[in-house]
């Protein structure tokens, strides 16, 4: 409670509430004290520390680190166009095929379809042709075959062939019409060259079509293509073509680069094509510039093919889209839909459009509405439904980066909604999720962006969708933070921490990096943390704090030495940098805590010297002194802070120097004073941000001075003055405490659950929760405080003080003979603490119930495993105690007395337990007609025991005389009727057994 604002040191809270109370009774022993204290005709009485103050000296100096708070603002890496573009495949151009002159048609009336030795080549093939054209393709494939025998005329054999297989195609028989050209292209020919490359072509675009790249090459690369001849222009287009398909892209830009530079037939075709592989391999700007120059090219020449003139204006709008200038894009979407309105892309154009206009939003809402009509009349017009969403996410997008949160939200949950799979889908939550975010609905934008972090892309290539998985990744990774999952924050970030792996071109994550040790020191992994902190590239904005980050682990590892050198490395790095302070204050804490007291002060000093009147020097004074305050060297930091008030007159830390000066008889225990000084800094400081914790010092001087109404009532005027001051449960906390000391129970119950409900996170509530039984019972409420221990386990079962609630209830079940459910409470204690500090009643707990109710086998085994995991435990002699009655029930006699001999023989078991110890060890020695051993046990209990002990141990030393047949057995008991005249059951029973020994020693007027 009594923190000091600039550190975080360990302290006593003012009531160590459970410890302090009951933390010392065990499950046997609160049973007992209740007893006794019942018994006695008072109740158990709750003892409050009467002054509390931080430790005077401390030998070590451990400072908590202040948590790292995640940006509310986040750096997000997503492309504008969501659209998911259509690249019109590369078409080839027609197949080339030699001209013919017109035939005769009459030729078909003069001459029949079979072969006629006496007209000649040309006639022959004249004729076959004006039959394929007039539609008998079975003649003219009769005629064809016969000249292509007869001729040894190269010319005339290869048109032959050549249109025998093309009449084959026509009458769908492409096998056969394979081996006609093949035959040509194997035949050597000298002349008709034209026809052998037509046939070449067709057989290598046939094989193309079949995905038979590398045969098709073959035929394009076997063949000689002379230029400005037929099919020389198709067959390198070809080339390119199966070259692109057959995924060698940069060989396809050579080969169609070649083409358009030469400017010929097909040059336009080739400009298309390559400002679609541009567009393909995202290389934007090279597209545009392909698509411009075909566009010049084609309305140069007239229109030479109206879809591939639409394809390229459709590729410029595109390219200009995608490099983010709109305004020329939508100029060349709109020229498109003037000049080609029919055309199979028009659908993605007006996509397009509209994309641009989403882009060209500003933050004002102007024309929002108008667009979100648009967009509507779009997706009822358009069958493809993944453009309209791909398009609402983009302006859900847009508006989350002009700032338009809330809109950005609500469209982005539409999106996901009417698309509950795939891409448009998972970057709408990821969109969902960073605006409630950057609304700071942290909880709920973690649980949204989870999903979209938690599978992030496997292929590296998918950039676009790795960058948005990357920023889900971290939207999520800082809501966790947020919300303190920092295991899901790990669990998060691992995918992108360590990138790259196994020569991936994506460069590794700073970020990423750097809150992955974050998380991991958070979680106390601190190995883990080290390597990601290293792991972080010294270029990146990153590597300065993953320094500090390093320095904290050896810090927290209480590696002195190496932690003073990494903050030292931390310090010289950016000497004027945000964690230069820090830097300083623990690089001397660290130095402080290796006992190099005057080291820690002289690197301060140094420091001092060395930037003397800059802020570096200002700080390591300052730090100094607050050093030397923390050691409770008091003197000399009240001097050091007078030199810093008289140096630096007009710095930000006046105000917080002078409040430690005030500070400095509350740490001493002069509390009088403590509030004289206090009250002056309220005077002069009543407006400074100190102002709250210097009232709360005022009450808590007046509670450690014993004036509880007085600091009642400045707890009250703090909590009225300060409603909203960081350390206001803190007040509220201290006045719980004055109502406790007061003996006002009814109001501190009321009160601590009120808090408990305002602060249920807070420890503080834990410990009320746990204390608001004891008040119950120490009143006697047993069924009230039994349900209160029942709610400190209900909420918050993982805590200490929960375990010692189950010992509570366990108590009390006992103490109403519910030993079952007492049973279960000790069960549960040692299931759900297997390791706390309280395992070692509950094991004790449940064997001496066990015990008590006669299940010895059971008692026997937790017993023992208690005395073997607890050697040494306050309860070791009472365990023995007990587990050695078991063993006397079980018949393990030998073992029985070894418990017993261990608890006589030990100076730490009360005089009652070894007594008990002696009586019933010397009973088994009886038995075993060890009298002699009986004897010395019996001995110890007559002289150290209770009178009724005494008076049974000198019983059986009579009873041990008669079983040796000693002639003077009757008159031992007859002692025991003198020495113990108030045990009236020993005495009778001496009586009558010294009665039965005169009577069978004939002595019958003496019995």
């Amino acid at each position: 409670m009594m923190r000091f604002p600039a550190y975080n040191m360990r302290r006593r809270l003012l009531l160590g509430l459970a410890v302090i109370c009951f933390g010392c009774l065990g499950a046997g022993n609160a049973a007992r004290a209740q007893s006794e204290s019942a018994a006695g005709g008072k109740q158990l009485t709750i003892s409050l520390p009467e002054v509390v103050v931080e430790s005077p000296n401390i030998e070590h100096l451990i400072a908590a680190r202040v948590r790292p708070v995640p940006p509310k603002r986040l750096g997000v890496r997503l492309p504008a166009v969501f659209v998911e573009l259509e690249t019109p495949s590369i078409r080839l151009p027609p197949r080339p095929m030699p001209v013919e002159k017109k035939p005769d048609l009459d030729l078909t009336q003069f001459f029949g379809s079979t072969s006629d030795d006496f007209i000649s080549e040309s006639e022959h093939f004249e004729t076959a042709y004006a039959y394929l054209q007039k539609g008998s393709p079975v003649e003219a494939l009769s005629l064809f075959d016969a000249l292509a025998k007869k001729t040894k005329v190269h010319y005339w054999r290869a048109a032959a062939l050549y249109w025998a297989g093309e009449t084959l195609l026509g009458l769908r028989k492409p096998q056969e019409a394979r081996e006609r050209r093949e035959r040509l292209l194997n035949s050597l020919m000298t002349d008709g060259l034209n026809y052998v490359a037509s046939a070449r072509y067709a057989l290598a675009e046939e094989r193309c079509e079949a995905r038979d790249y590398e045969g098709c090459l073959g035929l394009l690369e076997g063949g000689s293509w002379e230029k400005d001849r037929l099919a020389y222009e198709e067959a390198i287009f070809l080339k390119g073509w199966v070259q692109a398909k057959a995924g060698s892209a940069q060989e396809a830009i050579e080969t169609w680069t070649m083409l358009a530079d030469a400017e010929g037939r097909l040059a336009f075709q080739a400009l298309v094509a390559l400002g679609h592989l541009y567009l393909q391999r995202k290389n934007y700007a090279r597209a545009e510039k392909r698509y411009a120059a075909a566009e010049a090219l084609g309305s140069e020449r007239g229109k030479p093919d109206d879809a591939i003139q639409g394809e390229a204006l459709y590729g410029i709008g595109w390219a200009w889209l995608f490099q983010g200038r709109t305004e020329r894009a939508k100029r060349s979407f709109s020229l498109f839909m003037r000049r080609h309105p029919k055309h199979f892309l028009s659908a993605f154009v007006k996509a397009g459009l509209l994309s641009a206009e989403i882009e060209s939003i500003r933050k004002s809402r102007k024309g929002l509405k108008a667009l979100h009509a648009r967009l509507q009349e779009f997706s009822r017009a358009n069958r493809r439904k993944t453009l309209a969403g791909a398009l609402r996410l983009q302006l859900a997008w847009k508006l989350f980066r002009v700032g338009v949160y809330e809109e950005a939200s609500v469209l982005a949950g539409e999106v996901s909604d009417a698309f509950p799979l795939g891409r448009v889908y998972r970057i709408a939550r990821i969109v969902e999720g960073l605006s409630r975010y950057h609304l700071g609905e942290v909880k709920r934008a973690y649980g949204i962006l989870r999903q979209g972090a938690d599978y992030p892309p496997v292929s590296v290539h998918r950039l676009a969708e790795q960058d948005a998985a990357r920023s889900a990744a971290m939207g999520t990774a800082f809501a966790a933070f947020r919300l303190r999952d920092f295991k899901g924050a790990l669990n998060v970030l691992q995918h992108w921490a360590f990138l790259p792996e196994g020569g991936s071109g994506i460069s590794p994550d700073g970020l990423a990096m750097l809150w992955y040790g974050e998380a991991a020191f958070e979680l106390g992994d601190l190995d883990e943390a080290a390597r990601a902190f290293r792991a972080v590239p010294e270029r990146t904005p990153e590597y300065y704090r993953a320094l500090g980050g390093l320095a904290w682990v050896q810090y927290r590892k209480t590696n002195w030495k190496e932690a003073a050198l990494a903050f030292d490395r931390v310090f010289e790095h950016k000497p004027g940098g945000v964690l230069a302070a820090e830097a300083l204050a623990r690089a001397g804490e660290a130095r402080f805590n290796l006992r190099n007291y005057d080291g820690a002060l002289q690197s301060f000093e140094r420091i001092e010297k060395k930037y003397r009147g800059s802020d570096v020097a200002k700080e390591a004074l300052y730090q100094k002194a607050k050093l030397l305050f923390r050691r409770s060297r008091f003197e000399a930091a009240v001097k050091n802070f007078h030199v810093f008030l008289k140096r630096y007159a007009k710095s930000e830390k006046v105000v917080e120097v002078n409040y430690i000066l005030a500070l400095v008889p509350f740490r001493k225990g002069d509390y009088p004073l403590a509030r004289r000084k206090l009250l002056e800094f309220l005077e002069l400081h009543r407006d400074s941000t100190l102002a709250g914790d210097a009232y709360l010092r005022l009450a808590d001087s007046s509670y450690n001075q014993g004036s509880y109404r007085e600091a009642n009532r400045l707890y009250r005027l703090m909590m009225n003055g300060y409603p909203d001051h960081p350390k206001l449960s803190e007040a509220v906390y201290g006045r719980l405490l004055t109502h406790l000391q007061l003996g006002e129970y009814a109001k501190f119950l009321s009160g601590a659950r009120e808090y408990m409900d305002r602060y249920p996170e807070n420890n503080l509530s834990i410990s009320l929760a746990f204390q608001i039984g004891e008040v119950l019972l120490t009143q006697g409420n047993r069924a009230e405080a039994l349900r209160a221990y029942k709610d400190v386990t209900a909420r918050y079962p993982n805590n200490d003080l929960a375990a010692h609630a189950l010992l509570r209830v366990a108590g009390i079940h006992r103490s109403k003979k519910d030993i079952d459910k007492a049973l279960d409470s000790y069960e549960t204690l040692l299931t759900r603490h297997p390791a706390g500090g309280f395992r070692a009643d509950g094991l004790f707990g449940v064997g001496e119930t066990l015990a008590g109710i006669g299940r010895c086998a059971e008692a026997k085994h937790r017993l023992t495993e208690f005395l073997e995991a607890f050697p040494g435990h306050d309860y070791e002699m009472l365990a023995r105690f007990a587990l050695g009655r078991c063993l006397v029930r079980l018949v393990e006699d030998g073992a029985a007395l070894s418990q017993f001999a261990v608890v006589m023989n030990s100076e730490f078991a009360g005089v009652d337990l070894r007594t008990q110890s002696a009586l019933l060890a010397a009973e088994l020695y009886r038995k075993r007609r060890k009298y002699p051993d009986a004897e010395r046990a019996l001995g110890f209990v007559v002289e150290f025991g209770a009178p009724e002990l005494a008076a049974e141990a000198f019983f059986a030393h009579a009873r041990i005389s008669t079983e040796r047949r000693y002639p003077g057995a009757a008159a031992e008991y007859l002692k025991l009727t003198y020495r113990y005249p108030d045990q009236k059951m020993w005495v009778a029973r001496a009586l009558g057994r010294a009665g039965e020994l005169y009577e069978k020693a004939g002595k019958r007027k003496l019995a």
